[in-house]
């Protein structure tokens, strides 16, 4: 059917509509995501190095002093070990997702304390000190749990493309680990 130029299916399918465009890039983010904290486990578990990394659906940056040949082989190495039961590899403590937990929580507990304590100022300090100390210890599990139910995901169908090192506008190196997927 054709009006005013815009051709509109005749039978449309979930998988036209945008919601679920959006959900599938969401996975793709996730097995990504997965993978990128697998390959920093797998790098820091050969040496000590401080890396750091960003997720999209079609790879993963790393930052750092890395080498690419060592970054492909424990790239792939990461996906083997993931897929044969080493789940715990998708998870990662310095991930950004932590941060934003920590910062969420804090910000809740301290807008409770301001809501439900006196609105004298030592009372108010004191929530907040206690408030920002509770979401402190809290902050890791909680991070860990939001990694585990919606940040991440297992990817079981991805394969890795290549590693390529860029170099930014200010000549710091980083790699971007490509990938692609496999239909099943």
């Amino acid at each position: 059917m054709t009006h005013s130029n815009i051709r509109v299916p005749e039978v449309l399918t979930h998988e036209d509509w945008p919601l679920s465009a959006a959900q599938s890039l969401w996975e793709n983010v996730r097995q990504v995501h997965a993978l990128e904290h697998a390959t920093i486990w797998v790098l820091s578990e050969q040496t000590q190095i401080h890396l750091g990394g960003a997720s999209t659906d079609r790879g993963f940056f790393v930052y750092g002093q890395v080498d690419s040949g060592d970054l492909l082989r424990a790239a792939h190495q990461a996906l083997r070990r993931i897929n044969q039961g080493e789940e715990r590899l998708a998870v990662h403590p310095r991930c950004g997702t932590n941060l934003s937990v920590g910062m969420l929580l804090t910000a809740a507990m301290s807008l409770g304390v301001g809501l439900f304590l006196p609105r004298r100022p030592l009372p108010q300090l004191l929530g907040a000190v206690a408030a920002a100390f509770t979401a402190a210890q809290i902050a890791g599990e909680l991070g860990a749990m939001a990694q585990r139910h919606l940040t991440t995901s297992i990817p079981r169908n991805l394969e890795i493309v290549g590693v390529k090192t860029l170099t930014d506008w200010l000549g710091r190196r980083s790699h971007f680990v490509e990938v692609s997927y496999i239909s099943r």
